[in-house]
């Protein structure tokens, strides 16, 4: 358009008499339509540089806008997150089939010791016995919710954080099974029990890969040692997510690793444990132990192939100066919630343990992608020092102070010397298989298995259900369950699963005490002899003969 105008008016100029002449214009009309012209070319001036200069703003906001996808992707190229949250009702019916002796029923506060401690009347029935039939909790409802987060900061380093949420409807602690199962809030259980509504740190490590430019790495930080193989095939997932196998621990703790990875003669890694259970501190307070307590281990991947579904892990770890309560809250007790405090290490505790996990098809009856696995475990648990804390006892006019002394597994008496210090192994088997259902679309069928023998005695605070981590049982456990994909849409992430879970399981034990290394295990129909002094073999938590429980879970990955 500038051209244009200008090429008119040279046009006029050269030949201004030949214009007039043909048009019959003046000058003076001439020079007006030409400053008219001038003015509508300056104001085109203004418009056009108006326009360069948005279309400058636009290509600079275009840059600094692709500037920032490239960052954005860049950064998104070394940053994951994923999570998953669910809902769950469980149903629970156990049997006490006789009226058992508790040790630890009434508690008050010593002006002896200043502080509470248990009061045990064997005179006083309402005192000292629980009443036989059966238990109930008809429905108790749970939220968890676990977030996790990669990142890589540099090429060989990268970060592993997990944040969990796990809560009981209407509650704020674990007080849901007082006398039956131990409730606990200590550092074992932040994120893997239930709790109050925080967010919980569950795994917190890094890892330093290719050191050296060797498969060697090298992590520190809270260790990611819950739910191992195989239950990660209950809960749904189809790649475990832990590093050991779950017969023998199942809880959370901060430490260190070192690992080596090889490729030949098969996939595998191998890697050497370190950990830190308490920290006891300077050594002077009276009421508290005095030495830490440590954990020491490998795990090894012996065989982990993807492409041919195998995985075979061994491990073997020892839990040193093992504490008689972990520091934190504990619910035991008709009183609720009490502080405890860790006052002795008594000991080692050894464990050893092999997971087989395969993937098969079975044509002949037309089924794919079945799950098995094999699961063994063993325990040993070597006590070298004995416990004690002082209790209050009623003579028939007064209370009268006594002390109660312990070891790990060693039971309780009124006499160190009456406590069992032997070395005891207990020994634990857990078989299963999930298979997906061809009639059914997206259907899986579990069955699951375990045994733990008397002395049987793993690491289990962790749990995927709400009163005990049905591996430390001493007896038997049955379960079944029903996994079943939901038509949800089109998963918008590799992540995504949406899924309900229906199961049942049948608890029948052959001894008291399962999960706990406090106390002697004793058979069931031991437990009500009464002796002068009160019962023969006093326990912590109500004796149960068989228990069963129903739930349900409606979960979601993203």
């Amino acid at each position: 358009m500038k051209r244009w105008l200008g090429l008119v008016l040279a046009f006029l100029l050269m030949v201004p008499g030949g214009l007039l002449a043909y048009t019959g214009a003046s000058q003076d009309e001439l020079l007006q339509r030409i400053q008219q012209l001038e003015k509508e070319l300056q104001a085109l001036k203004k418009q056009l540089e108006a326009v360069k200069e948005a279309q400058e703003e636009t290509s600079d906001t275009v840059d600094e806008m692709s500037d920032l996808v490239d960052k954005f992707k860049d950064n998104m190229g070394k940053f994951q997150i994923w999570g998953d949250i669910r809902t769950r009702i469980d149903s629970t019916r156990a049997y006490v089939p006789e009226s058992y002796w508790n040790y630890f029923d009434g508690f008050h506060y010593s002006t002896n010791y200043h502080r509470i401690v248990p009061v045990w009347d064997y005179t006083n029935p309402d005192h000292a016995k629980w009443a036989k039939g059966h238990k109930e909790n008809d429905t108790v409802w749970t939220n968890r919710m676990r977030i996790n987060f990669k990142v890589n900061p540099t090429e060989n380093v990268n970060v592993k954080v997990r944040l969990a949420y796990y809560k009981i409807w209407g509650m704020s602690d674990d007080y849901v099974s007082p006398e039956i199962f131990p409730g606990m809030s200590n550092n074992f259980s932040f994120g893997v029990r239930p709790s109050d509504s925080r967010l919980y740190v569950d795994r917190a490590y890094f890892n330093w890969v290719n050191v050296g430019g060797y498969p060697i790495w090298i992590s520190f930080g809270r260790r990611p040692t819950t739910h191992g193989s195989p239950q990660h095939l209950r809960e749904g997932l189809d790649k475990k997510e832990a590093s050991p196998s779950g017969i023998n621990i199942d809880i959370p703790f901060d430490g260190a690793t070192i690992g080596f990875q090889y490729r030949w003669p098969w996939p595998g890694r191998i890697r050497f444990c370190y950990g830190r259970g308490f920290e006891s501190g300077f050594k002077m307070p009276i009421d508290r132990a005095k030495d830490d307590v440590d954990f020491y281990g490998f795990v090894w991947d012996v065989l982990d192939d993807p492409d041919r579904n195998m995985m075979l892990i061994v491990q073997a770890f020892k839990a040193e100066g093992v504490m008689d309560f972990p520091e934190g809250t504990w619910f035991m007790s008709k009183i609720g919630p009490m502080h405890v405090t860790t006052t002795n290490n008594l000991g080692d505790i050894y464990e050893i343990g092999a997971t087989w996990i395969h993937k098969v098809d079975i044509p002949y009856v037309g089924l794919e992608g079945v799950d098995y696995f094999v699961s063994v475990g063993l325990s040993i648990t070597d006590p070298d020092k004995v416990g004690m804390m002082p209790y209050d006892m009623w003579n028939g006019t007064a209370y009268v102070p006594y002390k109660m002394y312990y070891t790990l597994l060693g039971g309780f008496a009124n006499s160190a010397d009456q406590i069992d210090t032997d070395t005891h192994t207990g020994w634990a088997v857990y078989v299963g298989a999930r298979i997906p259902l061809p009639w059914v679309p997206g259907a899986k069928l579990g069955l699951e298995y375990n045994y733990g023998s008397k002395w049987w005695m793993p690491f289990m605070v962790a749990t995927d259900d709400v009163y005990i981590n049905k591996l430390a049982t001493r007896g038997h456990v049955a379960e079944v369950y029903w996994i079943q994909d939901l038509p949800a849409g089109e998963a918008l992430s590799k992540y995504a699963k949406v899924f309900l879970r229906l199961g049942f399981q049948y608890f029948w034990f052959n001894y008291s005490g399962s999960g706990m290394w406090l106390g002697e295990p004793h058979e069931i129909n031991e437990l009500d002899d009464i002796t002068p002094m009160g019962a023969a073999n006093p326990q912590m938590f109500m004796p149960i003969d068989h228990m069963y429980n129903l739930y349900a879970s409606f979960e979601v990955y993203f």
